[in-house]
């Protein structure tokens, strides 16, 4: 009655759960406890089971006596004084107080094996979870180009409690399945021959049953592709709402969204009605089942004119229990199949492919000691066409570049490699005259601030924004200091709840300056000996690009810094000006030179009128 190949899929399983249970440093040792409590609830409740056809024979019969043979009694009598005689009460009282304390014995260990099931199962899903966004934490940042983060975050939370439930439908299986062979041995006992005939009925059953659980497995599928782009979308119109409202496309997302949702609704409705598919098939198959037996038991008991009508009454109450284990046995294997389309987004997270990994390094970076250096650097994003087609520039210590051109010219591609962002080929970027790449990342980002083109805030306090990176204590006059260079500290005063002010997601409470300057705040604030400014001043308006521009100016004091730059302004003060375009050098120099030489910076300068 069991679909034999659903069980072969089971145990293929069974090695994907040693793999998920390895990764996140859990054995199935640890589940040996509540298999061995299933174990003895099975041995217990064969015990009461075995005694129940004695029992109800007695009850039939009038007549306990002949129990006296029975081996379970036999036992007893070896301890009883020969001058005690078991009457048909004390064996009545005996059988059915042994019958119900091991019944109850069964039920509590039963009840142990579940908890600790769950135990195990929780902290299962708890360590999938941190590995899983452990696995994040190291994917390169090429990995977050290519895939939407909603749909990690569905990976993440929700993905990770169904295979957690997985686990959890395995460890049942197998306690159902001790307690099966149990009754398959009673019911073999007091009749092999009908037992047989039983077992040969259910075949069709498992025909029945293989079709639908390959047919749940395969919606199963369709359905968890249909959640990740349910993620994707939601996550996309939720964090873009401006932009909906202001083209008034509220409508058409609406009708996006219900079509994406009709399909899930679909999806679920379609393996619902498979899965419930699953309990009349059962039951049609066991009433064949129960009737010809009851035919078959009828014939035997007028053929041999016996009177073991209570074995027979037995054997049917065992029929319909090993027919719910069978049933509750299929049902969970339809489960399984349900959660196919789910397992298999979870293991796309545990293979390395398209995760575009950054290879750390062995040496602790040391600090800036000479220049930053690179040689006939070509670079692309994955399979695209190249970014930067052969650099080969210098910044030195303590020295203050500006890069400049056009939109996609390569700038912030130069900085995020230096970032370590993404992998750069080896022997193209070098520090201190070792290929960047021999450095430990972490020892390199530490000696680096960085503020964003597009700034990067949470949905936290302004204290914690500003404060986010640092591994030390900053005290309030230090942090009074920064936020006053930054030109905030009059803004933040301004504030009801000041430093705690949270300032929603991305920082939407604020303005694009506000944002801006906090992150400015932040690099200031980590006293590192580079810096990168990627755009810092873009959102600015002219006063307050005036004071920030004060700001970022005793900021690059002593410090090696880079700054990418749109409004050409904001460099006039720096040493080293480089144009890029089209991913090549097309000029650098002083900002005097570039001037005279009258080439593309010049053309920039002109554009903007400096003058």
């Amino acid at each position: 009655m069991i679909n034999l190949s659903a069980i072969k899929r089971l145990i293929k399983n069974n090695a994907r759960l040693r793999r998920f249970l390895k990764t996140v440093n859990i054995s199935l040792v640890d589940f040996s406890y509540p298999a061995v409590l299933s174990l003895l609830a099975s041995f217990f409740e064969g015990i009461s089971v075995v005694l129940l056809m004695p029992f109800v024979k007695g009850i039939v019969k009038m007549d306990f006596s002949f129990a006296k043979e029975i081996w379970f009694f036999k036992i007893i009598g070896r301890y009883l004084p020969k001058t005690v005689v078991l009457t048909n009460s004390h064996i009545f009282i005996i059988l059915l107080a042994v019958i119900f304390s091991t019944s109850v014995i069964k039920n509590i260990l039963q009840y142990f094996a579940y908890i600790s099931t769950s135990f195990q199962v929780r902290k299962f899903s708890n360590n999938l979870r941190k590995y899983i966004f452990s696995r994040y934490m190291s994917f390169g940042n090429l990995f977050f180009d290519k895939n939407n983060v909603g749909h990690l975050n569905s990976v993440l939370m929700t993905f990770t409690n169904i295979v957690a439930l997985q686990l959890s439908e395995f460890q049942q299986f197998f306690g159902f399945f001790f307690i099966l062979i149990v009754y398959l041995g009673v019911m073999f006992y007091t009749s092999w021959k009908i037992t047989l005939l039983i077992i040969i009925i259910f075949p069709v059953l498992n025909y029945f049953l293989k079709n639908i659980i390959k047919k749940i497995r395969h919606t199963s599928e369709r359905y968890a592709y249909s959640q990740a782009e349910a993620s994707k979308r939601i996550y996309n119109i939720l964090s873009c709402i401006p932009l909906v409202k202001a083209y008034t496309k509220e409508n058409a997302e609406k009708k996006d969204f219900d079509r994406i949702s009709n399909e899930i609704a679909r999806l679920e409705y379609s393996i619902d009605k498979k899965y419930s598919l699953i309990p009349p098939i059962q039951e049609i198959i066991l009433l064949v089942a129960m009737l010809l037996l009851v035919s078959v038991i009828a014939f035997m008991v007028v053929k041999q004119k016996s009177a073991e009508i209570s074995m027979f009454l037995v054997y049917l109450y065992l029929l319909k229990r090993s027919a719910h284990m069978f049933g509750s046995l299929n049902s969970l294997l339809a489960t399984l199949a349900k959660v196919e389309g789910p397992i298999k987004e979870i293991l796309k997270m545990f293979n390395d492919e398209e995760k575009h990994f950054v290879r750390d390094g062995k040496v602790d970076f040391p600090g800036l000691i000479d220049k930053i250096e690179f040689k006939d650097l070509r670079f692309s994003y994955g399979r695209e066409s190249e970014v930067l087609k052969g650099i080969s520039i210098s910044l030195e210590k303590g020295r203050s570049t500006a890069i400049v051109g056009p939109s996609g010219a390569g700038k912030t591609t130069m900085v995020n490699l230096i970032l370590r962002f993404y992998d750069c080929p080896d022997n193209t970027i070098f520090i201190n005259g070792m290929d960047i790449k021999e450095f430990k990342l972490s020892s390199l980002r530490k000696h680096i601030a960085f503020v964003s083109q597009i700034t990067l805030l949470f949905n936290d306090t302004i204290r914690n924004n500003i404060l986010y990176g640092l591994d030390r204590h900053v005290p309030e006059s230090e942090l009074a200091d920064v936020v006053r260079k930054a030109r905030l500290y009059d803004f933040i005063l301004s504030l009801p709840a000041g430093f705690e002010t949270n300032i929603g997601d991305r920082g939407i409470k604020l303005s694009g300056g506000e944002r801006q300057r906090i992150a400015i705040a932040r690099a200031l604030l980590k006293k590192s000996e580079i810096l990168i400014l990627d755009e810092a001043t873009s959102s600015l308006d002219t006063n307050n690009e005036k004071l920030i521009q004060e700001a970022i100016n005793e900021a690059v004091k002593d410090r090696t810094s880079i700054i990418i730059a749109h409004r050409l302004s904001t460099i006039k003060n720096v040493d080293k000006i480089i144009v890029l375009e089209n991913g090549i050098v097309a000029e650098q120099g002083s900002l005097n030179e570039l001037l005279e030489k009258k080439g593309k910076f010049y053309q920039y300068w002109e554009e903007q009128k400096f003058f």
